[in-house]
């Protein structure tokens, strides 16, 4: 850690003593004992923070301690299923959406990969949503209806993946998505109706 960066939270010199062994954001989380969220938190808090974040990975890739391709692939894709956002999961891994998305172009099993942690995402969503409208805690904080329209948006994807790992029709899938949404949208329907009593 730099010598004019001054920590403001607990976790943040094993954060920080962590990253610069290591190199991997989320592995550095970890050993501090930290979520992921903590350290986003931070990233769009706190500037400094941001900017030595950036300063340590910066000298471990200077000085020869930078993560493997297949670390920074198997973190990616780690990202990837957690929060089905390309960038951050890039962000995450110490490498940039430029990189990944030219690497799944050249690289049949890291985009074969890349579907399946996608699909994990969505089925991650999938029981979010579920967990939340059974039991709408509010100081959980959920857009349903724009995460309804993401699983829509994305049913052909989930079907094919779904399709391969059941070996049933990509259409039967897609069937089935379609119930789970329209049944997802009256649960939703239904709970308002219920609040507006």
């Amino acid at each position: 850690m730099s010598t004019t960066y001054k920590p403001r939270l607990a976790w943040e010199p094993a954060f920080f003593k962590a990253l610069a062994e290591i190199g991997i954001i989320k592995r550095a989380v970890e050993e501090a004992g930290v979520t992921t969220g903590a350290y986003y938190g931070q990233i769009d808090r706190n500037p400094n923070f941001k900017r030595e974040c950036e300063r340590v990975l910066d000298s471990v890739v200077r000085f020869g301690r930078a993560p493997s391709p297949s670390q920074i692939q198997r973190t990616f894709l780690e990202a990837l299923g957690e929060t089905s956002n390309v960038t951050a999961s890039a962000e995450r891994a110490g490498t940039s959406t430029r990189e990944v998305y030219k690497l799944r172009r050249e690289d049949r099993e890291f985009a074969r990969k890349w579907q399946a942690a996608l699909y994990e995402g969505y089925v991650n969503l999938e029981m979010e949503v579920l967990g939340f409208l059974r039991d709408p805690d509010p100081k959980r904080k959920m857009d349903v209806a724009t995460a309804l329209r993401l699983l829509a948006a994305h049913k052909e994807t989930i079907a094919k993946e779904r399709a391969v790992r059941t070996n049933v029709s990509a259409a039967e899938v897609r069937a089935s998505i379609d119930r789970k949404v329209e049944a997802l949208r009256q649960q939703v329907s239904a709970e308002r109706a219920r609040k507006e009593r």
